[in-house]
């Protein structure tokens, strides 16, 4: 089966970027659909590139869905899961990393163990790829873009599961909260016809991280980028779109996360 490289739109890019010019203008990053039979397990593959930064640049970032990312570099190359805070990338000197991220709740058809055992951290590739060896690595990345993400494909498709309809639920599910601050663990448990414990069980089981905390970290970013795109931001009113009842809670939530508070956070970007 042979397979046309297309790059994703420009919406592919993450939403969880805290400060999305300054990474724009130090790293370059692509998204690429995958091909139809792989669609059902992945979001897309992704390059991420830099040449010779000089001071180190710190890219903060949160995850805004429960992802898994299966990375390929010279210096490291692993699987990422879910983290649940802010986590800071470092890139110095000159560096390309290339990747395929996994639809939320995709990477359990891949993952003998439980996903909570992924949360927060970052494990070998040879733990669910063991041809993924230093030498086999560094061979790959001889090659262009589009040739090693041929052969990521190859080794995906060599151990391509059954397509699970309990992955195209989760992500419909995370469609839904992406678009609505307002949604909440109820009313997604009422639209479908399920339980609000049949939920947060098929999350914690596909994906490693309740319903809850997704709804919650949608809330979070949709604030982070008022904040960005308001000169002066009314800290009351975005609280209250985000659906926070109170601002201090409001505050209180955006620090844990972002590890800023919101006027904090403001301030930096300045």
């Amino acid at each position: 089966m042979s397979d046309v490289l297309q790059k994703s739109a420009e919406s592919e890019k993450p939403r969880g970027h805290l400060d999305p010019q300054g990474f724009d203008k130090h790293v370059l990053f692509h998204t690429y659909t995958p091909p139809a039979d792989l669609t059902p397990f992945l979001e897309h593959f992704w390059t991420l590139s830099w040449d010779e930064i000089g001071a180190a640049y710190n890219s903060d970032q949160v995850m805004h869905r429960p992802q898994v990312d299966v990375f390929i570099s010279l210096n490291w190359s692993g699987i990422q899961g879910t983290f649940r805070g802010k986590k800071t990338y470092v890139a110095s000197g000159k560096g390309r990393i290339i990747g395929m991220r996994f639809l939320p709740g995709a990477f359990h058809s891949f993952w003998s163990g439980s996903m909570r055992d992924l949360q927060d951290s970052i494990i070998d590739i040879r733990q669910a790829f063991p041809e993924f060896t230093q030498e086999h690595i560094n061979a790959l990345l001889l090659h262009e873009d589009d040739k090693i993400i041929a052969e990521l494909t190859k080794h995906l498709r060599r151990q391509l599961p059954p397509s699970d309809p309990n992955i195209l639920l989760i992500n419909e599910i995370i469609t839904i909260a992406d678009a609505d601050t307002a949604a909440t663990v109820s009313s997604i448990a009422t639209a479908y016809g399920k339980s609000e414990r049949w939920l947060q069980q098929i999350f914690q089981t596909y994906v490693g991280v309740g319903l809850k905390w997704l709804l919650q970290r949608n809330k979070l970013l949709y604030a982070a980028t008022r904040i960005r795109n308001t000169e002066m931001p009314q800290w009351t009113t975005i609280a209250y779109d985000a659906g926070y009842s109170s601002q201090q809670h409001f505050i209180t939530d955006f620090k844990k996360v972002i590890g800023k508070t919101p006027l904090q956070y403001k301030k930096a970007l300045a």
